[in-house]
């Protein structure tokens, strides 16, 4: 994982998972993108929860331990994902999920649709 994180450092993906395994706890999964489009895991963690503190210590963690900060970092609007980002990785851009941000755009055009315009 460290060597391909250090040879495609470039675009990393995060995100969790809330509560779906046995235990209920959340799992927290970083994704490298290799020189083939393809992706790759670089990490993982199974947390107790998801508050700041957890999510700060699981990122301050790995990138302590890659050296390397990714120069992007892709991510859903969680507000604590967003907190550690700017804390943790100060120089990395910060990008919201394509598909985050279509389903968001997707949900409030539904609730529009629910009105009728007439001209």
């Amino acid at each position: 994982m460290r060597n391909q994180y250090l040879k495609f450092k470039d675009i990393v993906l995060v995100d969790s998972t809330y509560k779906t395994n046995k235990y209920k706890m959340p799992l927290l999964v970083f994704i490298g993108i290799n020189q083939f489009n393809k992706s790759f895991l670089i990490g993982f963690a199974v947390i107790k929860d998801e508050t700041f503190q957890s999510v700060n210590w699981v990122f301050s963690q790995l990138f302590n331990f890659f050296g390397i900060k990714p120069n992007i970092i892709v991510s859903d609007s969680c507000p604590t994902l967003r907190k550690t980002i700017s804390e943790v990785l100060p120089g990395s851009t910060h990008l919201i999920c394509g598909w985050h941000v279509a389903q968001n755009i997707k949900s409030h055009l539904t609730a529009l649709s629910k009105f009728q315009f007439s001209f």
